[in-house]
């Protein structure tokens, strides 16, 4: 792939006349989460977890007791699709709803001790394709990696 011709920072409101797929940081993302899915659902599926399930639990193992807004807020996902997500894991036995007690509009969204045990039991699938994913890149380049995709999430979070 040649180097991107399109400046690193272009400012609002500037033209981009050259503007292929090979410099389209918005085309490479969508592409890799439509190469990685199948990967997680080939791992999942034997769990009867669906790939959007799995954001939600995951998001629970690190941070537990949030309630539904919370959830929906720390995933970008609607109020209804959260819900819808969270009554699934609910009649798998994989999290509990109840209302908060400070709160009444608010439901509190708990993993139960299924949800909890089903940590140990995916990551190491998840770890498995990471290293798929990350081979033949360095310690250093992962880590920048990580801190580049967080940067373009907060961006796009800020306009949005």
């Amino acid at each position: 792939m040649e180097a991107l011709s399109v400046p690193y920072k272009v400012k609002k409101g500037e033209r981009v006349h050259s503007y292929s797929t090979s410099e389209s940081i918005g085309y490479f993302l969508s592409l890799n989460h439509r190469r990685i899915k199948p990967l997680m659902d080939d791992r999942l599926r034997g769990k009867g977890i669906s790939y959007g399930m799995w954001f939600f639990l995951r998001t629970l193992w690190e941070e537990d007791n949030i309630t539904q807004s919370d959830l929906s807020g720390w995933l970008s996902v609607s109020q209804p699709t959260t819900l819808a997500a969270l009554r699934k894991l609910q009649r798998q036995k994989l999290v509990t709803l109840k209302k908060d007690k400070d709160d009444k509009r608010s439901i509190r969204v708990c993993l139960t001790a299924e949800g909890r045990a089903l940590k140990e039991e995916m990551l190491p699938h998840v770890e498995e394709i990471n290293y798929m994913l990350l081979k033949g890149l360095k310690k250093s380049e992962i880590t920048e990696l990580l801190r580049l995709l967080q940067v373009i999430g907060r961006n796009a979070r800020q306009n949005t």
